[in-house]
């Protein structure tokens, strides 16, 4: 893979309005960042680093991805730090550190899916989120990594 890469991270919640609430009825928020980066690998493990705008501050976001094996590192420092973890079967937990307070952020992991080829990385992690030991939703993460020349079509580009 080049040093030059788009990456695509996706998120996506499921949220229950109520505990009496259906998995029908739960609604989804989804939100996706398509951002340019930089691909290292070094000692058996991917590394990607780009920036994004937090939407709510406007503060520029540095993050960090690491993938080896089946252990995901997600680390974001800007307005919001934390270092998510995530691994297969395996519930982890870390401080999610906003300018309105802290957060403990627990993610346990069902599924986790590799693929990766010259072109593409792909992850997705099934896991459930919940902060300060509170259930919150059921969640995805879908991270791509793809080489310059293997830009999806723009009609496939977030707006």
């Amino acid at each position: 893979m080049t040093k030059d890469v788009w990456i695509s991270v996706k998120g996506l919640h499921r949220v229950k309005e109520s505990d009496n609430a259906s998995a029908e009825e739960a609604k989804d928020d989804e939100v996706e960042v398509f951002s340019p980066g930089k691909y290292y690998l070094r000692n058996g493990k991917h590394y990607v680093e780009y920036e994004e705008m937090d939407e709510e501050s406007g503060d520029v976001m540095k993050n960090r991805i690491t993938l080896r094996d089946r252990h995901l590192e997600v680390l974001r420092r800007g307005a919001v730090y934390t270092k998510m973890i995530f691994e297969e079967n395996t519930k982890n937990m870390s401080w999610y550190n906003t300018p309105a307070g802290n957060l403990l952020a627990g993610f346990d992991v069902g599924a986790m899916q590799v693929s990766e080829s010259d072109e593409l990385i792909e992850i997705t992690v099934d896991y459930a989120l919940e902060l300060n030991y509170e259930y919150v939703s059921d969640s995805r993460i879908q991270i791509r990594i793809m080489t310059k020349d293997h830009l999806p079509p723009l009609s496939s580009l977030p707006a």
